[in-house]
């Protein structure tokens, strides 16, 4: 590599870390590891906070409801507020009242106080909790869709009385209101944070996402089902969670406290590409465990409010068991395809459409034999072997079963182009000349020669059931042939967005898991603080991206300034290495 193209290398990252994060590389990193008020991190905040316009609305809103402009001003903003909270969740303390309050009693200078317009006011370590706590929930009461007591576990009576409460014509549409405000505000603080990446980085990304939701536990015990007992833990409102099924707890005493984190992000445009872009966070939602109704649509809508209009959505069973009026219809309307995976008992044959019939997820023509419909059906069977019965085998053995897959190729139906805005697509016959079948009726349909295409609408589909909704066909429909080499590696990229639910909890990054970090309790407290999280670690993962593409470009390791420093704050040069001696004579 010449040494133009090095020095050209070298100028591209700075200037990226200049226009990204306002500074140079090497001081970024020496800022990261300086202390409790790293200005690298502080300046991330200040940047996310100012550039979402959120503090804006927070002093709209507060203005709506002030009768007057009478009363004590605050001393710590809104705008502090938020900055404080980002800093310290970039720190690994997460947001816990008494190291924030810690860190403006004794590491906060005159600067960074006049950086966050906070008034530095003579007080100690417990008069800045208060003022901070105040603050903060000054700012929760304008976005907090649940409000209620959170400082014991309300008795039964208590709780009834907070039910009533709530169920109030009044409560409820404030409790909307202040629910739209919470998503809003949560959705532009993560955006900023993705909206950071370069354009040149971004132009190379199409939209695809994996969703995936992970608990976010709570403190306590869970609370009960029965409204009638007394509330396991101080938040009234926060679920159950169990880990099998949709997740929503049913009583059993391995269940536990808190809510659930639901978050889109960005993969790969095809399996392997991991080095044109970082795989950020894009959206993210917040529910009581159990309750994902609609949420995976509204994943979809505020990732594609990034600027999308198509792409790929990789998600688990829990979204395409959803009914398709709740996810998969939204998702196709928004020019969106699937890659799901299936339960047992819905493989095979899906459903049906004049000529053609949905199996594993695919269109294919009546014609193909039932031994190939029947394949993954079967490949899922166990059954005993006559000649090792404790030892049971499939009902279709694996070689048998990709055989299978492949020749149903021949019977497929080919996709031509995308869905349009009203979820119809135009499929292509196969190419070799099968007598179809109607289904229906059991009769021959045309033959392939007199029909070359198809537009397969959104509703296609088997009759209704008495007295149930019609069985839709999109409930199953997938972009790729179920459990082909392509299916298998898209479907895998899904373990992007499992490696994102364990970085926001991992104890070296944000640890999100660690209940201790976070002071505040409530759905909207959580709710901000896993969003934070997430826009944390969207600013780590830019800069990660930085440094290794540079690495890649350079072919070596990037240089680290040294931590160590002479009293004039220069750093040690590095020590060289010793000659090696000479062999002995």
């Amino acid at each position: 590599m010449s040494a133009a193209s090095v020095s050209s290398d070298a100028a591209l990252l700075e200037e990226r870390m200049q226009t990204t994060f306002g500074m140079t590389r090497l001081k970024h990193e020496t800022e990261r590891a300086r202390g409790p008020v790293s200005r690298a991190y502080l300046n991330n905040a200040l940047r996310i906070v100012d550039n979402s316009a959120v503090i804006t609305k927070l002093e709209d809103w507060r203005h709506e409801r002030l009768k007057s402009n009478a009363g004590v001003k605050p001393l710590i903003p809104f705008r502090a507020v938020l900055v404080l909270f980002l800093l310290h969740v970039q720190l690994g303390y997460g947001i816990n009242y008494r190291r924030i309050a810690e860190t403006l009693d004794v590491h906060f200078k005159a600067e960074e106080f006049a950086l966050l317009g906070i008034l530095n006011q003579a007080g100690d370590h417990r008069d800045w909790y208060q003022r901070l706590w105040r603050s903060a929930n000054r700012m929760m009461a304008l976005i907090d869709p649940h409000p209620g007591p959170r400082n014991l576990r309300l008795k039964p009576e208590a709780y009834a009385i907070l039910l009533a409460e709530q169920a109030t014509p009044k409560a409820m549409k404030k409790s909307e209101r202040n629910s739209e405000r919470l998503d809003w505000l949560c959705e532009q603080l993560l955006h900023t944070s993705v909206r950071m990446l370069p354009a040149d980085i971004w132009a190379k990304y199409h939209g695809n996402i994996a969703a995936d939701a992970t608990l976010i536990p709570g403190t306590g015990r869970p609370n009960p089902t029965d409204p009638t007992m007394r509330r396991g833990n101080a938040d009234p409102q926060s679920g159950r969670y169990r880990r099998e099924g949709s997740h929503g707890g049913l009583g059993a005493k391995t269940d536990k406290a808190g809510y659930e984190l639901e978050m889109s992000v960005m993969v790969w445009n095809k399996p392997g590409q991991n080095t044109l872009f970082p795989s950020l966070i894009t959206a993210v939602g917040f529910h009581r465990p159990g309750e994902i109704i609609g949420h995976g649509a509204k994943l979809v809508d505020s990732h594609q409010r990034l600027g999308f209009t198509s792409g790929l959505v990789i998600v688990d069973r829990a979204y395409n068991n959803e009914k398709p009026r709740n996810f998969q219809i939204p998702v196709r309307l928004r020019g969106c395809e699937l890659v799901i995976d299936y339960k047992e008992t819905d493989l095979g044959l899906q459903n049906q459409w004049k000529d053609l019939i949905l199996v594993d997820g695919n269109w294919y023509v009546s014609g193909m034999p039932q031994d190939l419909i029947d394949a993954s059906k079967n490949y899922n069977i166990w059954e005993a072997d006559p000649l090792d019965p404790d030892k049971p085998k499939r009902k279709l053995d694996e070689e048998t079963y990709k055989t299978y897959l492949q020749r149903r190729d021949a019977y497929r139906m080919k996709p031509k182009g995308c869905s349009d805005k009203d979820g119809f697509q135009r499929f292509m016959y196969p190419t070799k000349r099968i007598m179809t079948v109607d289904r229906a009726t059991g009769r021959p349909a045309v033959k392939r020669s007199t029909l070359l295409s198809v537009t397969i609408p959104l509703d296609a589909g088997a009759p209704a059931e008495k007295n149930r909704d019609p069985r839709l066909a999109v409930k199953h429909l997938q972009k790729f042939a179920y459990k082909s080499p392509e299916h298998r590696q898209y479907f895998g990229m899904r373990s992007l967005v499992e490696s994102a639910n364990a970085t926001l909890k991992t104890k070296n990054f944000e640890d999100l898991a660690n209940v201790s970090k976070r002071s505040g309790r409530g759905f909207a407290f959580n709710y901000l603080a896993a969003t934070l999280a997430a826009v944390s670690s969207n600013l780590r993962k830019i800069y990660d991206f930085f440094v290794k593409a540079a690495e890649l470009e350079l072919g070596e390791k990037l240089p680290r300034e040294r931590r160590r420093k002479e009293a004039t704050g220069t750093p040690l040069t590095k020590h060289s290495a010793l000659p090696a001696l000479a062999p002995p004579r």
